[in-house]
C-alpha cells in the first residue's frame, strides 16, 4: 500500500509544476497577441502554416472533385470549374481553383500582360457570367504534357453568346507542374487570351441595345415563328419564352377570369390553343405607351380553327427594363414582365339552322347519281354513307319499298343493298330535292335512273329524316320507293 501511494504524490506535484508555468506564461503573454474570436484565431494559424511556399491552404476541405494528379485532370478540372464560374457564378467553383494554385501563379486577363489576383478573377468572371447568357463548350480542348509528366499545357476555347445576341469566342490558356510532396498538379498559368474591347467593364445600369430592337425582334418571332399557320412544338413555345420572358413574367389570362399564371403556363396554353389551328391571318403589331418606363406592344392575330371556328386573339407585351436574374444580379435588358392574353373575338360567321340544313340536303341529294355513274364501289358510296348513323346504338332504319317493303335495321346489310341497287342501272340525274319538314328536318331526293336497254329514265324517291350529332346532322331513317316516309 505504502509503495502505491508515493507514485500517485509525485504525479500530483508534477501537475501543479504543470500548471504554474502555464499560468505564468499567459500573464507574461501580450493581450494584443491573443486572438479576439474563433474565426481571428483560426486566420493567424492559416497564416502561420503554411507548408506550401505561399500556396492558400484549401487542404482542409475535404470535400470537392478528386485532386488533379494526372495531366488530363489538370486541364479537365479547371474546365469544368471555369465553365461552372461563368454559367453559374458559384464561389466554390473559383474557390476549387485557387485550391491547386499558389502565389506564384500567373493569373493575365484579356492579353494584359500584368498578373491579376485570385479577387479580380472572381469579379471578371462575375462579369463574364453576367454578360454571357449561354456557353457552346465543345468548341476545342488541347492539352501538352512533357514525357515525364513533370509539366503540361492546355488551351480551351468556347464560344459565348452575350445579352446583346453577338457571339464572343473565349480562350483560355493554362499551365501545371506537378507537385511530388503534394501528389498534384498546380497551376501556373491561367491566361484569357480573349479580346475584351468589347466586353464592358462595370455592369451597365440600363440596357446596351435599344428598346426598339427588343421590340422588333419580338413581332419579327410572332410573325415569323410563332404564328405561321403550322403546329408548333412545345421546344419552339419554351424557346420564344425565353427570349422574350422572364422566369418571373406574369401572364393574366382574361378567358381565366384573370387569374395571373406564370411563363410556363403561357407555354402550354400556346401548345394546346392552336394545336389543331388551320390557318392564321390578318395579324397586325403596334406599341403604345403604358406608362414612363413601360411600354405595351400589343399582337392581334385571326386563325381558323379545322372545325369551322375562327377567332379573333390579342396578346399584349408589358415592355420595361429589368435584370433577368432579378434583385442586385443579372444583366439590365428589355424584358416582357407581364403578358395580358385579352378575351378572343369571335368571327365564326352565325348562319341561318335553316340554311345549313339546305346545304346538307344538297350534299345528300348531289350524292346518289355518282353512286350509279361512277359504277358499284366502296369509293363511289362512300360520300353517301357518310352522312348516316352507322352504329348499333344509334338506331338506323331503311325500308326499301320497292322490294316488298323490307326492313333494314343493320347498316352494312343497307350498303350492300346499294351495292346491288347501283349496278342495276347505268345512268342517273338528280332530278329534285326539297324539304318536307325543317322541324323534324324530314326531306326527299328524287333520282331520275335508266337500264342500259331502257329508253324512258324511271324516278327513284329517296325520303329521309336526319338528326343532330355532336356537330353535324345524320340521317337515322330512309325510305327507298314509298309513296311517304
Amino acid at each position: 500500500m505504502k509503495s502505491l501511494r508515493s507514485p500517485l504524490v509525485l504525479l500530483f506535484f508534477c501537475i501543479l509544476s504543470v500548471s504554474a508555468q502555464l499560468k505564468f506564461q499567459l500573464k507574461k503573454q501580450n493581450s494584443s497577441d491573443i486572438p479576439t474570436n474563433l474565426i481571428d484565431g483560426l486566420n493567424k494559424l492559416n497564416k502561420n502554416v503554411n507548408e506550401t511556399g505561399g500556396r492558400r491552404d484549401f487542404d482542409a476541405v475535404s470535400s470537392g472533385p478528386d485532386p488533379p494528379d494526372a495531366p488530363s485532370k489538370a486541364m479537365d478540372l479547371f474546365n469544368e470549374k471555369m465553365i461552372g464560374l461563368m454559367e453559374t457564378n458559384l464561389q466554390e467553383d473559383l474557390d476549387v481553383i485557387a485550391k491547386y494554385s499558389n502565389e506564384e501563379t500567373q493569373i493575365l486577363l484579356c492579353g494584359n500582360a500584368k498578373k491579376s489576383t485570385f479577387a479580380e478573377l472572381g469579379r471578371f468572371v462575375r462579369l463574364l457570367h453576367i454578360y454571357f447568357k449561354s456557353f457552346d463548350k465543345g468548341d476545342h480542348q488541347r492539352m501538352h504534357a512533357e514525357p515525364d509528366e513533370s509539366s503540361m499545357t492546355f488551351e480551351l476555347k468556347y464560344t459565348a453568346i452575350s445579352m446583346e445576341n453577338t457571339e464572343v469566342p473565349i480562350e483560355w490558356h493554362g499551365a501545371a507542374v506537378y507537385d511530388a510532396n503534394l501528389k498534384y498538379y498546380v497551376y501556373t498559368r491561367l491566361e484569357l487570351k480573349t479580346d475584351c474591347t468589347k466586353i464592358p467593364d462595370e455592369i451597365p445600369e440600363h440596357p446596351v441595345q435599344p428598346k426598339e430592337t427588343y421590340i422588333n425582334r419580338l413581332e419579327s418571332n410572332l410573325k415569323n415563328v410563332i404564328f405561321t399557320g403550322k403546329k408548333q412544338s412545345q421546344n419552339t413555345y419554351d424557346q420564344f419564352n425565353k427570349q422574350f420572358l422572364l422566369d418571373r413574367t406574369k401572364v393574366k389570362f382574361c378567358e381565366l377570369n384573370g387569374k395571373i399564371k406564370g411563363r410556363d403556363d403561357f407555354r402550354d396554353y400556346l401548345f394546346k390553343r392552336y394545336a389543331d389551328v388551320d390557318k392564321f391571318e390578318d395579324s397586325k403589331f403596334k406599341t403604345e405607351a403604358f406608362s414612363d418606363y413601360q411600354t405595351d406592344a400589343l399582337f392581334t392575330i385571326t386563325g381558323t380553327w379545322k372545325n369551322g371556328i375562327i377567332l379573333k386573339d390579342t396578346y399584349r407585351f408589358r415592355v420595361e427594363e429589368a435584370k433577368e436574374s432579378g434583385g442586385d444580379q443579372g444583366w439590365v435588358d428589355w424584358w416582357s414582365t407581364w403578358v395580358i392574353v385579352e378575351c378572343p373575338v369571335d368571327l365564326t360567321p352565325k348562319t341561318d339552322p335553316d340554311v345549313l340544313k339546305k346545304k346538307f340536303i344538297n350534299q345528300v341529294c348531289g350524292s346518289i347519281a355518282p353512286m350509279v355513274n361512277n359504277g358499284p364501289s366502296v369509293s363511289s358510296r362512300s360520300t353517301f354513307v357518310s352522312h348516316f348513323m352507322k352504329n348499333d346504338n344509334q338506331g338506323f332504319h331503311a325500308q326499301i319499298c320497292e322490294n316488298q317493303y323490307k326492313p333494314i335495321y343493320d347498316f352494312s346489310e343497307f350498303d350492300k343493298w346499294l351495292e346491288t341497287w347501283s349496278g342495276e342501272y347505268t345512268e342517273a340525274k338528280l332530278s329534285e330535292s326539297k324539304v318536307e319538314s325543317y322541324e323534324n328536318f324530314a326531306f326527299i331526293c328524287v333520282v331520275d335512273v335508266m337500264k342500259k336497254n331502257d329508253k324512258e329514265w324511271k324516278k327513284r324517291d329517296f325520303r329521309m329524316k336526319a338528326y343532330f350529332e355532336t356537330d353535324t346532322w345524320l340521317i337515322k331513317e330512309t325510305k327507298i320507293g314509298c309513296d311517304q316516309l
